[in-house]
């Protein structure tokens, strides 16, 4: 059964957390954000994909991250976890005002400086600065994953890292995109990352 929470509820069952906290801390903080997350049924990245793409951001140390869709911040924050060593940007938004609320919250909390937007995602993308992502991460509405990827690779970097996730679960809801891809001869390969599902790479410096 779904657990409906207010967000001061919500707050109330959250461990304190200082701004910029230690490591562990922030560990801390965050499996129980996850813990939460579950209760609620927010669709949070799991532990196997956070791994996942911590581990690709570790490697690629991108500067200007993208992320369309953050739910309640959980993944902004997995991300930011890494990146503070070297003070990337992290741009993320959303479209439901009770999730942007709380992530809001959490970003605040624990001193993460996020460039966060409310809103539709393809109205949000044509307002942010022009200056270009290196890694941009895709998490929202399925059906739309099309429109999300033409709109993020016009503020990609030429070497840019696009991941799309839930591309086998969710891959009926996706045609549009698979078709777009194999029409313009975009080259991807999908990680499985969890038994049910998996992330798609696109990266743009290994384009014909």
């Amino acid at each position: 059964m779904k657990l409906v929470l207010t967000l001061d509820e919500a707050i109330a069952r959250l461990p304190s957390i200082e701004p910029n906290p230690t490591d562990a801390a922030l560990e801390h903080y965050l499996s129980e954000l996850y813990a939460l997350g579950r209760l609620c049924q927010t669709p949070n990245i799991s532990p196997a994909n956070t791994a996942f793409l911590q581990n690709s951001i570790a490697t690629r140390r991108p500067q200007r991250i993208l992320e369309i869709g953050c739910a309640n911040g959980y993944s902004t924050l997995r991300f930011w976890q890494i990146t503070r060593a070297w003070g990337a940007h992290i741009t993320t938004m959303d479209i439901s005002r009770p999730p942007f609320e709380e992530a809001r919250h959490h970003f605040a909390v624990t001193g993460a400086d996020i460039d966060l937007h409310l809103g539709h995602a393809l109205e949000v993308l044509p307002t942010l600065p022009r200056e270009p992502f290196d890694w941009i991460f895709i998490d929202a509405h399925k059906a739309v994953t099309l429109d999300f990827f033409v709109r993020a690779r016009k503020l990609a970097t030429p070497d840019a890292l696009i991941i799309v996730d839930d591309v086998l679960k969710f891959k009926d809801k996706m045609q549009r995109f698979y078709d777009y891809l194999a029409t313009h001869n975009i080259r991807y390969t999908i990680e499985q990352v969890d038994t049910d599902d998996g992330v798609m790479l696109i990266d743009l410096a290994a384009q014909p």
